[in-house]
Parts: structure tokens; sequence; C-alpha cells
């Protein structure tokens, strides 16, 4: 009831609603959350990524998927992609990588997942300011006017053409791929011109990471079924087998005891 009331006051049909309350129903017990804040982070990010009610199981199949292999919860996945999932989505970021990105970060720094995606979301705003030509960081003010040229010198490109500029993912990876091979002063100033000054510490760790990242978003891209797989496990527990237990009763309660002597009482 809780999940309905969340997907239909955002607008969703009542078809679509069904097979969403499924979904979260699931990353809500396997990601050890409340149902409310499951369906919120669930539509959160399939609103940002446009993606259908009828593919909301793969979603949760990748976050239970990573769950199993990182030092992070499903829950909190879902509570970091929520954040950030639509500017992502618009910058470049598949939602395997944000999955790997979001988990290597949380497992290394051991930050709140909320955190985690709020760095994400500031950070991708800051690339996403260059690209409109506004150049001034919304987080801290800073000025990012000499942000793409720093990043060049550095072998960097941001564009593609003059005016095309190239998926986030894209720059990640030539980052990513050479980043042991530059100084710990190169290091500093790449992480400062994308990440900025408050983020520093947490791209840094991505990309100290990087291969850690590209696991698991490897594992999330090769997880189908696994959400359904472990909700099994679930429904063979004391939690569920109490719940089960407790609905027949209370539907032979409703079934042996008549109206009128519900009444009469």
């Amino acid at each position: 009831a809780e999940a309905a009331n969340e997907f239909l006051r955002m607008g969703e049909s009542v078809a679509s609603t069904n097979e969403l309350i499924k979904s979260s129903q699931v990353l809500s017990k396997v990601g050890m959350i409340e149902s409310a804040e499951s369906a919120s982070y669930l539509i959160s990010s399939l609103k940002g990524y446009q993606i259908a009610a009828e593919n909301s199981m793969d979603v949760v199949s990748k976050l239970t998927s990573v769950d199993l292999e990182a030092a992070v919860s499903a829950g909190g996945l879902a509570e970091a992609l929520s954040k950030c999932s639509n500017i992502a989505n618009n910058s470049g970021v598949t939602i395997d990588r944000l999955v790997g990105y979001t988990a290597t970060v949380g497992e290394v720094t051991q930050k709140s997942m909320s955190e985690v995606g709020n760095s994400f979301q500031a950070l991708l705003s800051r690339m996403n300011n260059i690209k409109i030509g506004r150049f001034i960081d919304d987080e801290t003010g800073e000025s990012l006017s000499d942000t793409e040229a720093v990043l060049n010198k550095l072998g960097i490109q941001l564009r593609d053409t003059e005016d095309t500029y190239r998926n986030f993912d894209d720059v990640l990876d030539d980052v990513g791929k050479n980043w042991k091979d530059f100084t710990q002063v190169e290091q500093n100033a790449i992480s400062v011109a994308i990440a900025g000054t408050m983020q520093r510490e947490r791209f840094t760790a991505l990309m100290n990471n990087y291969s850690s990242a590209l696991e698991y978003s490897g594992v999330a891209a090769n997880s189908a079924g696994s959400a359904l797989e472990r909700y099994g496990v679930y429904q063979d527990s004391i939690e569920a087998k109490t719940n089960e237990l407790t609905a027949a009763i209370e539907s032979l309660s409703t079934n042996i005891v008549s109206e009128e002597l519900y009444s009469g009482i």
C-alpha cells in the first residue's frame, strides 16, 4: 500500500504500479530498507534513465548483484542512484557504470551512500556547467574557466569536436587507464579540475580503484534474474514465514467469522 501510494502519486498508471510494487518489494527486502524508501529510490532511478516499469526488476537485479560483490548494500546503492541518475544519464554515464562508480566510492570511503550520490551529482553538475558555457561551480563557487585547458594539457579531452562533448564514461576511461602514470601533482590537478576541491577525495578514491569500478559495472551488466534469486532466499527466512503465517491466519479468521458476529462484537 505504501509503495502503491508512492508510485500513483508520481503519476504512474495502475498497470505500471503493479509491476513496480513487485520490484520495490524485492528491493525493500533484499536491500533492507523501508517499502516507501524503496519505492522512492526505484522510481527516481527509472525516471532518470527513462526505464519502463516492466524493466524495473532488471535495475533491482543490478543493485542486488553488486551488493554481493562490494561492501555496500543494494538499498544504499539505490539511494545513491536516486540522487544522481538523471544528470548521470544526461552526461553519458550508463546505469551499469553508475552502479560501479558509486559502489566503489562507497566501499572505499565508507561514507553514507546518500553522500556518495550527492558527490556524483555535484561532480556531474560541474562538468555540465562547462558544457553549457557556465564557468562557475554551483557547489563551491570556483571558476571553471580554465578547467578544460588544464585537462587538455594532460591529454584528457572533454570534446569530440568543437561543438560536441564526449560521454563522461569515455572521459573517465581515459583518466582511469593512465591514472598511475600521472605524477601526484598531475593527479591532484585532474581531481580538482574534474571534481572540484570539495569532491576531490571521492574522485581520487574512484580513480585509485578504477579496476574495481569496472568490475562492479560488469557484474551489474550481467545480473539478469539475480534479484528474484535473492528474494527466494528471503522467502525461506523466519521473517517471511512469519508474515505468511500471519496473512494466512488473518484470511482464515475473515472467512470463518461472519460479518454479523463482528458487528455484534
